[in-house]
């Protein structure tokens, strides 16, 4: 798998904030909106990270900034534990598994 470029994390994370963004809004419990939120906002934290880096250097590889690649991992896989058990709409189901997929994926690789 190629890896993810700054430019295609920033893209990545941004569709999976608004992602979670919906599942946050469809979760009927706190504790599940509390998992949402503290993967939202690890998240967030990376993406202002991205966005103070130039554009010009937006064709390098991508690495996580904001926390360790590996404290990432654990949440994102966390996450996804939980909510294989937890019913959503179909759409935000796939989109986010998806989508952390190909995160998760381009992490794994570094």
């Amino acid at each position: 798998m190629s890896t993810l470029t700054i430019s295609e994390a920033s893209e990545l994370i941004w569709e999976l904030l608004q992602s979670l963004e919906d599942s946050y809004w469809e979760a009927s419990h706190l504790d599940d909106k509390d998992r949402v939120f503290n993967l939202m906002q690890m998240l967030s934290a990376e993406y202002m990270e991205l966005l103070k880096i130039s554009v010009q250097d937006h064709h390098y590889e991508y690495e996580v900034i904001s926390h360790s690649q590996a404290t990432l991992m654990q949440v994102i896989t966390d996450y996804q534990r939980a909510e294989a058990t937890r019913p959503r709409r179909l759409k935000t189901s796939s989109r986010l598994s998806g989508l952390l997929n190909k995160l998760t994926a381009n992490l794994s690789d570094n």
